[in-house]
């Protein structure tokens, strides 16, 4: 076929030829196949496609249709494919001279690297940027909204990887923290918290590679200080190499090097306009916005050019957003205030999601899984706004958010806008999303809280709150801050209690103990007892527990009381049987331990697994107090790990196997670990903190490699359970190692 065909037709053709066509008729279909998606893949504005679409419609080499775009909303849109004559064309093209070949790197990205177009204009700065990575250990690229920062950065990233430099990309948002950032950049092995080990960790693991966050203007005042002091520890270790991509000012970043983005070049900038127009008319349309990418993208035949001189905010403000109807600008404020990328289906008004994509409002995740307004819209928008349109909006999205919140993602925003919304109960709100977010979004809950006590008249419990959530992650001077402002006396002595057992101070822990089975009700002193009897049991590394020890977890369970309910009393009597167990063993008192595993039977409604499981511990310690073979007890083990229907019984019991094959056989010892759910997201109560202590404890003796992060890990999760001891003792084996 010799049909000739202009540059814009070819690149069209080509494009669509890479789909298949089963998509042909299938009612969901990419988002790469729309008007929005092909714009972008060509690097050019969407109205530049029109007249080249158009063309290749009249000349029977493509038909369009309406069908719906995957995570596009809900309103179906008009997507293209090639027909029968056009796939005959596209086959006969042969390659793509204009498309770059590809690299023999053998060098991958990993991440949510953003997917963009053909690249304009940048040549020169793509290779300073490359430079400077050989340069400097970390730089910024910065530069104003829609300048094309990240744009520029996926340039750069691509000819890293051809050059055989592995990288890692991460995105953040006003809830990220490093760990977070960390966690979505596909690394191999479970992640430590710890400051030091997580330092460590990366700097051994990933020396050689490239990290690069990008938005990182979004990072709240909550996670900064500890962003740049990941950062600062992984250079000293001569780690990874770090790109940071932000929206100016970056004031925390001043010591950074940085490489700043210019507007285009108008001679470059007119090559996003297509070939439609003019070469004058594309100058001048490219001259009066300036030369910047995304004023240009958003550029529309009919709308009104900005004068000369005129900056991008303006434009948007007066042009682009000045021309929408109601129902657009309405759909658009609903966007303007989240704090995140959200899935389109769960927009205020989904069906606006198109009309917004075609007009290059949104940007999307890689993945097309969630979508957001462009931050220069989001910018410009937000700051036109009356304190009063930001208030009803949030009230609005409150009740929007109550009904469509399915996930933690979701119940984030829920509470964020609850916080903004000035929601009446707030304390209540705040308690919920703890019990339920906690474990998963300790980096968004960290952040809300703070904007939720500086919203609140009386801010004691959210104090609490926040002072609990920063011991859960390891961050004492956070607890220290929230502290004082707790005005509850039993919450106050609780973080204090917490607090001086992190930092090691036993003395001022033993106090809090014994001022908490003072002054709380009797149901509190209850747990408190059964809380300090099992943390003793637990803060040891041997089975040994001398008899100091022992006398004290007695001190503590002679605080118990049993309640006349007949709920409490049965729950107080199966916790306080399990720690009287739990001592027996370590006692080697093997008799009285099956004396208790009875009591526990005759008590209706416990779990008969429960019991298997304890009379397996049982016979593992009985093994090893009299050097017996494990065998019979291992048998019995399995079984019962099988029979758990609760996970941490389930991990704990496979944990204590692992224990005791250790001496015997070291190879089925690991074949057992690795059936233990890894310790991937923060823990949900001190019991998870023990878990995950002892995991990473094993973790150091099964992987020589990771010894000593392994072993700091565990240090920071004991300490996290309030076990100083065992965090001393591991301690003293760390140091012996160095």
């Amino acid at each position: 076929m010799s049909r000739r065909l202009s540059s814009p037709q070819e690149r069209l053709l080509r494009r669509l030829g890479h789909y298949s066509q089963t998509l042909e008729k299938a009612w969901d279909v990419t988002r790469e196949i729309s008007l929005p998606g092909l714009s972008e893949s060509l690097g050019v504005v969407r109205s530049a496609l029109n007249a080249p679409l158009s063309f290749l419609e009249k000349e029977g080499l493509i038909f369009k249709r309406m069908a719906h775009v995957i995570g596009g909303g809900s309103r179906r849109r008009n997507v293209y494919h090639l027909t029968k004559e056009g796939r005959l064309l596209f086959e006969s093209l042969g390659e793509d001279t204009l498309k770059p070949r590809k690299s023999s790197s053998t060098a991958t990205a990993y991440g949510d690297v953003p997917q963009i177009g053909e690249v304009f204009g940048r040549s020169a700065l793509i290779q300073s940027a490359f430079s400077k990575v050989n340069e400097h250990h970390s730089f910024i690229l910065s530069g104003l909204p829609g300048i094309g920062k990240t744009t520029l950065g996926v340039a750069l990233s691509n000819d890293l990887i051809a050059a055989g430099t592995p990288l890692r990309w991460s995105t953040a948002d006003e809830f990220s923290d490093f760990e977070a950032l960390c966690s979505r950049m596909e690394l191999p092995q479970t992640l430590p918290s710890d400051f030091e080990a997580l330092s460590e960790y990366l700097a051994k693991q990933c020396k050689g590679e490239i990290f690069i966050f990008d938005d990182v203007h979004l990072l709240s005042q909550r996670h900064l200080s500890r962003f740049h002091a990941f950062c600062k520890k992984i250079e000293e270790l001569e780690g990874p190499k770090f790109i940071f991509i932000g929206r100016e000012p970056l004031v925390s970043f001043e010591h950074i090097e940085r490489l700043s983005i210019p507007p285009l070049e108008i001679s470059e900038a007119v090559k996003l306009l297509g070939e439609v127009q003019s070469e004058e008319e594309r100058k001048h349309i490219a001259e009066r916005l300036g030369g910047h990418p995304l004023a240009i993208q958003l550029y529309q035949k009919e709308a009104t050019l900005p004068e000369a001189n005129s900056d991008v905010k303006s434009y948007v403000e007066d042009v682009v957003l000045s021309t929408l109807d109601d129902s657009t600008r309405s759909g658009l404020d609903h966007l303007v205030l989240l704090p995140r990328p959200i899935d389109a289906s769960k927009a205020h008004d989904d069906e606006i999601v198109g009309t917004l994509d075609d007009s290059a409002f949104l940007r999307w995740t890689p993945e097309m899984e969630k979508m957001e307004l462009q931050h220069l819209i989001r910018n410009v928008r937000r700051s036109s706004m009356t304190k009063q349109e930001k208030l009803k909006l949030h009230r609005e999205a409150v009740i929007h958010w109550e009904s469509f919140a399915q996930t933690p993602d979701d119940e984030i925003i829920l509470l964020f806008h609850r916080i903004s919304a000035e929601s009446d109960d707030l304390d209540t709100h705040c308690n919920t999303a703890y019990d339920a977010l906690a474990s998963t979004q300790s980096n968004a809950l960290s952040v809300l809280l703070e904007q939720a006590i500086d919203s609140s008249p009386n801010p004691s419990h959210l104090h609490y709150l926040a002072a609990k959530i920063a011991l859960e992650r390891c961050e004492p001077a956070h607890a220290h801050h929230h502290l004082e402002s707790i005005e509850d006396e039993g919450s106050f002595n609780e973080i204090a209690m917490s607090l001086a057992y992190f930092e090691g101070r036993i003395e001022d822990a033993d106090l809090a103990i014994k001022k908490g089975l003072e002054i709380g009700t009797q149901q509190q002193k209850n747990q408190l007892a059964i809380s300090a009897a099992s943390r003793l049991l637990d803060d040891r590394i041997e089975q040994h527990l001398d008899k100091e020890k022992v006398a004290e977890i007695k001190h503590y369970l002679g605080h118990i009381e049993l309640a006349d309910d007949s709920v409490q009393r049965t729950a107080t009597v199966v916790a306080l049987t399990m720690v009287q167990h739990a001592l027996a063993l370590v006692q080697a008192n093997f008799v009285k331990a099956e004396t208790l595993r009875a009591t526990l039977v005759s008590i209706g409604g416990v779990d008969n697994a429960l019991v298997l499981g304890l009379e397996a511990k049982a016979a593992l310690f009985k093994a090893k107090a009299n050097n017996h073979s494990v065998s019979k007890a291992v048998q019995l083990t399995r079984r019962a790990i099988e029979q758990q229907t609760n996970s941490i019984h389930r991990d704990s019991l496979r944990l204590t196997l692992v224990e005791a094959l250790l001496d015997h056989d070291k190879e089925q010892a690991n074949a057992e670990f690795l059936f233990i759910s890894k310790p991937d997201e923060s823990a949900k109560s001190i019991l998870h903190h023990r878990l995950h202590a002892r995991w990473w404890m094993f973790t150091s003796h099964l992987e020589p490699s990771l010894r000593q992060v392994a072993l700091k890990e565990a240090i920071s999760k004991y300490r996290a359970a309030g076990c100083p001891r065992a965090a001393n003792m591991l301690e003293a084996r760390l140091h012996s190692m160095l």
